[in-house]
């Protein structure tokens, strides 16, 4: 430096050996921060015969370490992904910190985990006896797969291979922070990366606030690449800072894949269903689970654990609730898993994802017995034919159904309106509407993730994808997709909305925390030309969602805890006509709905066809306490744990403690709407047995006792209520649920007079709600 630095010779020498430290003979400028502090460099060693590592080298999962300030401080590392394109370098990661006693002196490597896998087996459509990661291509044989997903290979220079592939996961209660990149620069070995950080409240499990900062990495290689290096060289390592929160810190970063995340799947299967290891698609490719997540860059290992689960031809939901939860693997370590079932049939679903409040996101089923249709639109050698006979079809049903888990939404309820397509998580109802005779379904269909569903599974926050998290659409609508995405003159979310059709939610507009509330949507033409529309009024299948804000003004989408997915039956309407339905919506998949005093607004949102989609007016609840005696009772009642589960399943399943508070409600407040929903869900459960397939624990029906609830829950009370609160504890997925057919019949039987009476006229109006349970008619 120049002597016009205005430093004595004493300071002048000791910031000269600083500098020289810090730069390792390299000229490099000085930089300060907002704070005034010098913010160091990266640590280029001399001794080193080293070059700028090619771009391509920084693509995959790497991960960061924050050197601890002190003995005492706490451990901060995480993952950190970043996604190198054609054109475009993305970087986001999470972070985790901890107090560590006593304290560890060295930087150390978790253990991968889980590691190593077990071996997949035969139906597991990955590679056999390989760790976590293995070929990206799977079974295929296709070893390029996401490792150079979007990379042009121009720029990808000589790329290590890693000798193990693994994904940095830690416990959930030591989540600390989210970061993802606001620009950024390579340049000489050197990335410079602006990041936005977001704050997480450990009490609340929420995002609280965001700060900003640089995250500065340097990456250099060998001159000389030898076998050595290649696996353990500089080029999987970088040193640097990073300069937040008024401070500089040292950052090592090690990588561990050249892909993003990774994923467990464990797949069980009823006996004589048929899991689709592989499938040939419609452009002659072979597909598996492994290779369609791999073109998002997720490296997915599928295990099959239980292939001969006991028949049972049409499971409940709570029976495959039951299935997942008590009887899958248990898997040390916190590496990602999830739990997919091959089951018989549940209607026309082709599958369902569960959203369980307790352990969100846990779970998904395919159903093999389910038919495809005869269209013309189907491809002939799959018309009529059980989905576990089209394995296209099927798997992609399966990674649908995952996508779910992995909170990725149907592309019309997601604030950014990616638009709708071919690709995995549109809806089969709308993959079918661009199939033709030329180009059948399920040929026509791609199985790649869309843009917006690729980056988000990348570089959303970890609670946002990760199963078992937070809920299904958490997320959705500010960190959404990780990275921001482009806004054009529309801005974001703007619905397609139609003006010849009119959608309404009635709700009550008082209630008190714990009382069971319904609402009734309904979808009316109010032009002069007939229209096509959905007729899945129903929380439960992709069509509808509820937008809920409680009184602190955040936004929760609210669906069903089961999740069902399958192709859209649709109605027409004549100008005037109207198809509805009633929802229960005291328990969702956020638990119970109204459980804070104050002003709540409902919103309602439907995708009426593949182009269209209409949002209802908002509509006021306005929450108090408990007040009387009875109604503390109650409350007390309804928010016991299981309870409220029960009411969304219509079916208390193995949970006994549950079923003693029913019966409680049931018996000692029927006068109540709140006390008849839990009679209707004791009658609708003790109808029917109840199996636990692999303890083969049945719970034998008990019809005198089903007909007893049914009996309290219908007296005092209008035919018409009774059947729509008879709608409402059954699972809208089960259109077959006994209760509602064991209601009409017992109101029929009371009905008195002829059609034209009061009570004849009030007999008719509960069985249109029935019907429109069943299968909505235009009216």
């Amino acid at each position: 430096m120049d002597n016009d630095c205005g430093c004595g010779n004493d300071a002048r020498a000791a910031h000269d050996s600083h500098h020289s430290h810090h730069a390792g003979h390299h000229s490099a400028p000085l930089e300060f921060d907002a704070g005034g502090q010098l913010v160091v460099g990266p640590v280029i060693r001399p001794e080193l015969l080293t070059r700028p590592c090619p771009i391509g080298t920084l693509d995959g999962s790497w991960l960061l370490e924050l050197e601890r300030r002190t003995v005492f401080g706490p451990e901060v590392r995480g993952a950190m992904r970043i996604e190198v394109g054609t054109s475009s370098l993305r970087v986001s990661g999470d972070m985790y910190s901890r107090r560590v006693f006593p304290p560890v002196l060295e930087p150390r490597l978790p253990i991968p985990s889980p590691f190593p896998v077990p071996d997949p087996g035969p139906l597991a459509g990955g590679v056999p006896g390989g760790v976590a990661g293995g070929t990206p291509g799977g079974d295929t044989g296709d070893t390029g797969g996401a490792d150079t997903q979007g990379i042009d290979p121009g720029i990808l220079g000589e790329i290590p291979s890693l000798s193990f592939r693994w994904y940095p996961a830690f416990p959930a209660s030591e989540y600390s922070w989210y970061f993802r990149s606001n620009g950024s620069t390579y340049s000489g070995g050197t990335l410079t990366v602006q990041i936005v950080r977001h704050l997480w409240n450990r009490t609340t499990q929420e995002f609280v606030s965001t700060d900003t900062g640089t995250l500065t990495l340097s990456c250099r290689r060998p001159l000389v690449v030898t076998t050595a290096s290649r696996f353990l060289g500089p080029s999987d390592r970088m040193t640097g800072t990073l300069s937040i929160g008024g401070s500089v810190t040292d950052v090592t970063a090690r990588k561990t894949s050249p892909m993003y995340r990774g994923c467990r799947i464990e797949v069980d299967a009823m006996v004589n269903r048929v899991f689709p290891a592989s499938a040939t698609i419609g452009s002659g490719a072979t597909a598996t689970v492994r290779s369609v997540y791999a073109t998002a860059g997720w490296d997915v290992t599928v295990v099959t654990d239980e292939i001969n689960v006991p028949n049972d031809n049409d499971l409940t939901n709570a029976e495959l609730a039951t299935l997942m939860t008590g009887h899958r693997q248990t898997v040390p370590g916190e590496g990602w898993r999830l739990w997919l079932f091959v089951g018989s049939s549940q209607g026309g679903l082709f599958g369902i994802m569960f959203d369980d409040d307790t352990v969100p996101r846990e779970g998904a089923a395919g159903f093999a017995d389910v038919q495809l249709g005869n269209d013309a639109f189907i491809a002939a050698s799959a018309r009529g034919r059980p989905l576990d006979e089209v394995p296209a079809a099927f798997l992609r049903t399966l990674v649908h159904e995952a996508g779910h888990a992995f909170n990725l939404w149907h592309p019309k309820h997601d604030v950014h309106n990616p638009g709708i397509g071919i690709e995995i998580m549109n809806q089969t109802g709308d993959v079918m509407g661009f199939a033709t005779a030329a180009n059948p379904y399920p040929n026509n269909a791609a199985f790649v993730f869309s843009d917006h569903d690729r980056t988000s599974l990348i570089h959303s926050p970890d609670p946002q994808v990760r199963p078992g998290w937070k809920n299904f659409g958490w997320g959705h609508g500010n960190l959404s997709a990780g990275l921001p995405a482009p806004v054009d003159v529309a801005g974001l979310g703007g619905d397609t909305g139609d003006d010849g059709l009119e959608l309404t939610v009635t709700m009550p507009a008082q209630a008190y925390v714990g009382e069971y509330v319904t609402a009734e949507v309904a979808l009316t033409n109010v032009s002069d030309q007939p229209r096509t529309v959905t007729t899945l009024i129903n929380l439960s299948e992709g069509d509808l969602v509820f937008l809920h804000t409680p009184p602190d003004r955040t936004v929760q989408h609210l669906v069903d805890v089961a999740v069902g997915c399958g192709p859209r039956p649709t109605v027409v309407l004549q100008p005037g006509e109207s198809v509805r339905n009633h929802v229960q919506v005291f328990f969702t998949n956020q638990g119970v709905t109204f459980t804070e005093p104050g002003r709540h607004t409902v919103a309602a949102q439907l995708e009426v066809d593949p182009l269209t989609t209409v949002r209802s007016a908002s509509v006021t609840v306005d929450v108090r306490g408990p007040a009387s005696a009875a109604e503390v009772d109650i409350s007390a009642k309804t928010l016991t744990p299981g309870v409220g589960r029960a009411m969304a399943l219509g079916d208390f399943a193995t949970d006994e403690s549950a079923r003693a508070v029913l019966t409680e409600l049931a018996e000692q407040h029927s006068d109540t709407d709140t006390g008849a929903a839990g009679a209707l869900v004791l009658a609708n459960a003790l109808t029917r047995p109840f199996t636990d397939v692999r303890a083969q624990d049945v719970r034998a029906a008990a019809p005198d006792d089903a007909a007893r609830f049914l009996d309290l829950a219908l007296t005092g009370r209008s035919a018409e209520r009774a059947a729509a609160l008879a709608v409402t504890v059954a699972s809208p997925t089960e259109r077959n649920a006994p209760v509602v057919a064991d209601t009409i019949a017992a109101l029929k039987s009371r009905a008195k007079g002829g059609a034209r009476t009061a009570a004849g006229k009030d007999f008719a109006a509960a069985q249109r709600v029935a019907a429109d349970f069943v299968e909505p008619q235009a009216r």
